[in-house]
């Protein structure tokens, strides 16, 4: 119950829900708006003894900053990204402490809180250099306050020795956040490069393997045609389909971003596209789009391969035209492939002993909590029923 009402929590109320899990962005966009929730709830308590004691001047100013974070809040992340929003809050805060050094308040030491806070906020969300900058600016800003009360002996909250040892504390803060953050940024960037040349490499991989396995389809293929016995040329040709739904697989992974997960419905729509062209039986797919793990895609591709290809060959007999039905689809964590045909069924004895459906259940018990279901009623049916792997 408490992991539902935080992961609520993090998604729904800090909105998290519009960026990727695990990213970046959505770890800044989660913070941004804690942020602006707690900031917003401990400057209206503020802003009450502020209103109660007289202090009208820092009460103002307290409102407009809750006015401004209550309007970042709420046009997040429609009308503004990360970068913008951050200036919103930044400009914000910047102002209040500005102004908290000058109008007096009850509680004048949350000031100096706010200020410790702030290069965290700074170099976290605007990074390094826009860090540098920004607390170049606030140190201007902080300079300026004891220096207008040293030389024209004006009586602010603080007096301008204590401000004076406020800047010494911002400026050091600052510097150890800056070592800080410009150490992880560098490691960050370490990691990217580091990234990229294992996705170039994996792709390589993949790429070179489709390859090679095309070379060897191209071999077993102009072996074929010099075998005259059709039992051996469909032996040939099976192996040949096999290999081709392995290299789909491969073709898949270079192709894409993921090398982990598969778009299950545009590979098995490329295994099923390269099985129609070897028969005139319809061929009709309903599959939803599911990312699935590497090896239990391939498993499955070589399943429907399996299947269809026992389909073909011996379902349907003289000038019949069948149809094959194969759907995929998922309901929360359980999966149930079905492959069916419309031809004449099979003998349940003789059928458990051929290779192709020896290995259709070999490949199926792969699946993670899987059961097969096989029916020689009516046509052929094949139902595998399996989990997906949590990731």
């Amino acid at each position: 119950m408490a992991g539902e009402m935080i992961r609520f929590l993090e998604s729904e109320i800090l909105k998290g829900k519009h960026f990727p899990v695990g990213s970046r962005d959505r770890l800044r966009a989660t913070l941004v708006n804690l942020f602006i929730l707690v900031g917003s709830f401990v400057i209206l308590l503020y802003a009450y003894e502020n209103m109660v004691q007289g202090y009208y001047g820092i009460l103002a100013v307290e409102m407009v900053m809750v006015l401004v974070l209550v309007i970042g809040y709420l046009v997040f992340p429609y009308y503004t990204n990360i970068e913008q929003i951050s200036y919103m809050i930044l400009g914000a805060l910047t102002f209040l402490l500005a102004i908290s050094l000058v109008l007096p308040d009850k509680d004048p030491e949350l000031s100096i809180f706010w200020l410790a806070s702030l290069p965290i906020f700074v170099f976290y969300f605007l990074g390094v250099r826009k860090g540098i900058v920004w607390n170049g600016y606030m140190f201007v800003i902080l300079l300026i306050v004891p220096l207008i009360s040293f030389v024209a002996d004006v009586k602010f909250v603080y007096t301008w020795e204590l401000l004076s040892q406020i800047i010494v504390g911002f400026l050091i803060v600052s510097y150890m956040l800056y070592i800080i953050e410009k150490e992880r940024s560098s490691y960050e960037q370490r990691l990217n490069v580091a990234l990229k040349e294992n996705t170039m490499l994996f792709k390589e991989v993949h790429h070179r393997t489709k390859n090679n396995m095309q070379v060897i389809m191209g071999l077993l293929e102009s072996q074929s045609f010099k075998i005259d016995e059709p039992k051996y040329r469909k032996m040939f040709e099976a192996h040949i389909n096999r290999l081709k739904a392995m290299s789909l697989m491969h073709k898949n992974l270079y192709s894409e971003q993921n090398f982990e997960q598969v778009d299950i419905k545009k590979y098995l729509r490329e295994v099923i596209s390269s099985l129609q062209l070897y028969t005139e039986h319809k061929i009709e797919s309903d599959i939803d789009e599911i990312m699935i793990d590497m090896k239990d895609a391939m498993n499955i591709g070589l399943i429907v391969n399996e299947a269809v290809t026992n389909s073909i060959e011996h379902a349907f007999g003289g000038d019949n035209e069948g149809n094959i039905d194969i759907s995929l689809k998922h309901i929360g964590h359980r999966c149930s492939l079905a492959i069916k045909d419309n031809g004449r069924g099979f003998d349940t004895e003789k059928t458990y002993k051929s290779l192709g459906v020896t290995l259709i259940r070999d490949l199926s018990s792969t699946l993670h909590n899987s059961a097969i279901v096989l029916s020689g009623i009516s046509g052929t049916s094949i139902t595998i029923y399996f989990d997906l792997k949590e990731y």
